[in-house]
């Protein structure tokens, strides 16, 4: 029993650890508007995915004149 509560306990936190969501920041700067720069937190499991989404972000400021990234 000594030896597998270690074990057990370190899989849990393994586990526990690497499964939650992260903040990340997706910036857009729109230089010939009102708004100018605006921020959005964007919520995901990892960077790539948090990635992905300001670069959607990004196709509809394009559309205004402005850029995001993340």
């Amino acid at each position: 029993m000594k030896r597998i509560l270690p074990v057990i306990l370190s899989m849990t936190t393994t586990i526990v650890l690497s499964s939650c969501e992260r903040k990340y920041t997706c910036t857009c700067v729109y230089p010939n508007a009102a708004a100018g720069t605006t921020k959005t937190e964007i919520r995901a499991y990892s960077r790539s995915d948090a990635k992905e989404t300001c670069s959607n972000m990004n196709t509809g400021a394009k559309l205004n004149g402005g850029a995001c990234a993340l």
